[in-house]
């Protein structure tokens, strides 16, 4: 936040203030103006293989590799995603994209590609993304072979 110098117009005759108000104006203006610091955009591409999944009812996950070398203040906007499953797939499979820690997820189990916006979920672009699967339920099942899945996450620092 930038400080205004104190301008005191009784220090002005009468036919100065109007002058001397008048650039205060102009310099309050362009202080509001400016932008704030300037914000810096970036991404990386990974892959890896999807999971396969063997028994009903256990999670499955891949970690997607950090590719480059984020900033530690950089902190992850979007993801755009392509995940890869054998068909058919069996009633209660799933997928979720996750954060490093799986605690914030996004469930893309209806669409083998897209975005996932992780604007604000303050997720650090240097510690990776994950897939998570499964087949919900219990009993027996034919796996469901994982294939080659990628990510491309947008970053700001």
């Amino acid at each position: 936040m930038r400080v205004l110098p104190f301008i005191d117009f009784r220090e002005f005759p009468m036919s100065k203030r109007f002058s001397a108000w008048s650039s205060g104006v102009a310099l309050a203006m362009l202080a509001l103006t400016q932008p704030a610091a300037a914000q810096s955009y970036s991404a990386y591409g990974s892959t890896a293989v999807a999971p396969t999944i063997y028994t009903k009812g256990s999670w499955y996950t891949v970690a997607f590799p950090v590719a480059g070398n984020p900033p530690s203040t950089a902190k992850v906007t979007y993801v755009y995603y392509r995940w890869s499953y054998g068909t058919p797939r069996p009633s209660g499979f799933q997928v979720l994209l996750c954060d490093h820690t799986g605690t914030l997820c996004s469930d893309v189990t209806a669409a083998a590609s897209g975005a996932v916006n992780f604007t604000g979920r303050g997720v650090a672009a240097n510690t990776g993304i994950r897939l998570y699967a499964q087949v919900a339920g219990t009993g027996t099942m034919l796996r469901v072979q994982g294939g080659s899945s990628s990510v491309t996450v947008n970053y700001s620092y």
